[in-house]
């Protein structure tokens, strides 16, 4: 288990079930966790709370991940690394959220120990992969 950390991550998946899993998993390791199930909401936490941190799906209601991920590296006040998770593994997908700025993809299901480390390394300053 991770050491207690002040970082603050935003997870946002509109299935319930996945949501409160990703939740958990982050919460486990010592991250301050706010999940949210649409885009809306998210822009909304990303500008109030200013996590240091996002977790994303591509598709949910509102604005999706693809835009997401566009204003969170566009605008300088909302700009933290992304993962996206998405259960979408065509290639195209892939490519379409590195264009937008992510900085890396993860299947779903995702494996609890690599996002684990995966949000370390990036909250530690480590780039894409």
């Amino acid at each position: 288990m991770a050491k207690e950390s002040k970082n603050h991550i935003l997870v946002l998946d509109d299935e319930p079930g996945t949501l409160n899993l990703l939740v958990g998993i982050l919460e486990s390791a010592g991250y301050r966790v706010t999940g949210v199930e649409n885009g809306t909401r998210a822009l909304a936490v990303a500008r109030t709370d200013r996590p240091d941190l996002a977790v994303l799906d591509l598709l949910v209601p509102g604005l999706n991940g693809y835009q997401l991920v566009s204003m969170f590296k566009r605008d300088r006040e909302l700009a933290m690394p992304v993962i996206v998770v998405s259960g979408r593994m065509r290639a195209a997908d892939q490519e379409a959220a590195r264009q937008s700025g992510a900085d890396l993809f993860l299947a779903k299901p995702v494996d609890r120990e690599r996002l684990v480390a995966e949000v370390a390394r990036l909250l530690s300053g480590g780039g894409r992969s």
